[in-house]
């Protein structure tokens, strides 16, 4: 027999509220408080496509975060879309998402999207709130 596994409204709603918290601090220059969404033990894997694929973990987290926040001269948008979750039977929720990103490295802010890519995450509730324990960026289509 199958069990069927139920997300509460209040656990969907505080879960799309850190899919857009994240975006949200990067796009206003606050990168560096991301490392608060993450569990100490995450891992974020940049996929094939990205500038730089490869898994950080942990710390390094805050660490990439922290550098990002001082590229000032960079200009983002990501905008997240066609959430899904599947909460599993270890009270884990996998989110997925579709990433549309806009990105310009000088003052013209060219307006073309930079990439469209796949968001696979996986969240765990610590004391009462949702935290990003692992994120996988699989980028789709990106611009040359």
């Amino acid at each position: 027999m199958t069990t069927l596994l139920v997300l509460s409204p209040e656990d969907r709603l505080a879960i799309t509220d850190v899919v857009h918290r994240f975006c949200w601090l990067v796009d206003h220059g606050r990168a560096a408080e991301i490392g608060a969404l993450f569990t100490a033990d995450a891992r974020l894997t940049f996929g094939p496509g990205t500038p730089n694929p490869g898994t950080i973990e942990g710390p390094a987290i805050t660490a990439m975060m922290n550098a990002r926040q001082t590229q000032t001269q960079i200009t983002t948008r990501h905008v997240m879309s066609n959430l899904a979750f599947a909460p599993t039977a270890d009270g884990k929720v996998a989110v997925h998402g579709v990433l549309t990103f806009y990105r310009s490295d000088d003052e013209t802010r060219d307006t073309r999207v930079a990439s469209v890519a796949d968001i696979d995450e996986v969240y765990v509730k610590i004391d009462g709130s949702w935290r990003i324990a692992s994120r996988t960026v699989t980028p789709i289509f990106s611009r040359a």
